[in-house]
């Protein structure tokens, strides 16, 4: 068997999460809302990744919703699951499919807090945002 040829294209390599998957004590607030109002997190997590800008958040929203009727039939994992999926794949992290399975089946408050320190690690990195573009010039004549 032969090697695939090669293109010459590097191949990027994904980044470790901002924040280790045990680093879930701190902030307190952050941690309160991941053990003790799991729902609300999720949903002001997601509210910032659909901001562009990442800076409006909402508690309460569709995600929140979801979270919770999920989390009455005790699937609130899957979601989580497919979110930390997209998180991976939008901020270019390692990890796999099984791996998100698993640690949003085996702590999923750990996961969401783990989840909103990418988000504001990301807001933070940033931080220029949109941008006017300059107005038109003529070139002048010499």
């Amino acid at each position: 068997m032969s090697a695939p040829p090669q293109t010459g294209v590097p191949v990027q390599q994904g980044q470790e999460w901002s924040s280790g998957f045990w680093d879930c004590c701190s902030p307190a607030e952050t941690c309160f809302f991941g053990w003790c109002l799991p729902c609300c997190l999720h949903g002001k997590t997601q509210s910032r990744l659909e901001d562009p800008q990442m800076k409006e958040e909402s508690y309460m929203n569709g995600n929140c919703l979801m979270y919770f009727v999920t989390s009455y039939c005790a699937l609130h994992w899957i979601p989580l699951m497919m979110k930390r999926g997209e998180m991976r794949k939008r901020f270019n992290i390692e990890g796999s499919g099984f791996s998100d399975c698993m640690s949003s089946y085996c702590c999923p408050c750990c996961v969401l807090v783990q989840h909103e320190k990418e988000v504001e690690a990301q807001a933070s990195r940033h931080t220029t945002g949109y941008q006017a573009p300059l107005g038109m010039t003529y070139p002048t004549k010499q």
